[in-house]
This record gives structure tokens, sequence and C-alpha cells, in this order.
């Protein structure tokens, strides 16, 4: 988890640096910091967990577009069966949208993560987005978009692998306070091959920008 947390703080410095306009008059990256809180639940019947999630993103926005930012969090399983099971995570998130000349704004992610939880020591797991960002007025926009998720050799304490396989589909309204302060409320639904991965949820952030 050292590792990872350097390496993530490393290339989110980098990027902070590199290309910040050397005067006023030229673009500089801008920082920010965004704080979230999230609640899923087991869309599969037989399962009926629930999840409360927090986490705090820490990154910076370049004038090209590009997004490089690190998030830390922890996670709450609720079992109706006994206890609760906390797990802990860090991920690298490299995101890139496109301005093509028209009213939407469609970008890609790639992400890279680690995951400490009740049933495996630790594993890497990755993750594919795409999406749209739709403007509605000059304060309010729409998102939308897809995530695939997978993990590399992720196994629990018996040594038996855990299939972390999700497809999830999001729509998230986002509203601009000014061009400091944004906040957003996100719905997503996710699914998954074996169910265990199979999720619906909401989640609230604030981001401020710098």
């Amino acid at each position: 988890m050292k590792k990872m947390l350097a390496l993530s703080l490393l290339v989110v410095s980098g990027a902070v640096i590199a290309g910040d306009g050397g005067g006023d008059e030229q673009p500089r990256n801008k920082p920010f910091v965004m704080v979230d809180t999230s609640m899923e639940k087991d869309a599969y019947p037989s399962l009926a967990n629930e999840y409360i999630n927090a986490n705090i993103t820490m990154g910076v926005k370049t004038p090209s577009k590009t997004e490089y930012s690190v998030k830390v969090g922890a996670s709450v399983k609720d079992k109706y069966s006994g206890s609760d099971e906390l797990s802990n995570n860090i991920e690298l998130k490299i995101k890139q949208s496109f301005d093509i000349g028209t009213f939407f704004l469609p970008y890609v992610a790639l992400r890279l993560g680690e995951k400490f939880n009740y049933t495996a020591t630790h594993f890497t797991h990755y993750a594919f987005d795409a999406g749209l960002k739709v403007p509605m007025t000059e304060k309010l926009a729409l998102d939308v978009g897809v995530r695939f998720r997978n993990a590399f050799n992720a196994i629990d304490y018996s040594g038996k692998a855990i299939d972390y396989r999700s497809t999830r589909v999001h729509a998230m309204a986002l509203y601009d306070f000014d061009k400091s302060n944004t906040v957003g409320l996100r719905y997503t639904q996710s699914d998954s091959k074996n169910y265990t991965e199979e999720r619906k949820g909401w989640r609230i952030h604030y981001q401020r920008n710098y």
C-alpha cells in the first residue's frame, strides 16, 4: 500500500508541476479536492448486504482537459447475518475529456487501485470508464457513463479466487455554485457474472476547485 500511495502522489505532484504556466497570462493546472459518501445495496436479493462508503480525492486538471487524481477511502459492509466488515482502498485515476465542438463533452478514464478487505490481505484492481457530460444550464449538467472493473489475481484468505468483475452504469447531476464549488448526486447500478458485485446505490459529493 505504501508503494501504491507513493507512486500515486508522485504522479499527481508531477502533473501539478509539469506544464504549470510560468505567468498568469498562460493556462495553468488547477488542483481540486473532492469528498464523497455513498450508500449501496446488493441488487441480488439473496445477498442483502448494505455498504456505506466514504472517500477523499485529490487531483489536478490540466489545460488540455486531462485529470490526474488519487482517491483514498473506506467502505463498511453491513451484513444482515452478523458483524460489519471494513475495507480500505487507494486508487490512481487518469481521465481525458475531449472538446469535439459539440454541446456535450465525452471522456474516457483509466484507474488502477489496491483494495484491502476482510477476505483478502490485498489485491490490485483496474477499471475503464467512458461517458458524456451534457450541460443543461449555465450551472447544471448531466453526466452519464459506464465503467468496467476487474482485478489481478484476487484471492481470499483460504486461497479461493475472488470474482471482482463488474459493469456499472451511472447518471449524475452536477451543480456549480460558482467556479470553485460543485456538488453532485449520482445513481449507479452494476451487474456482475456471479452477482457478488451486483449493486444499486446513491452517492453525493462536494468538490472544491482551486
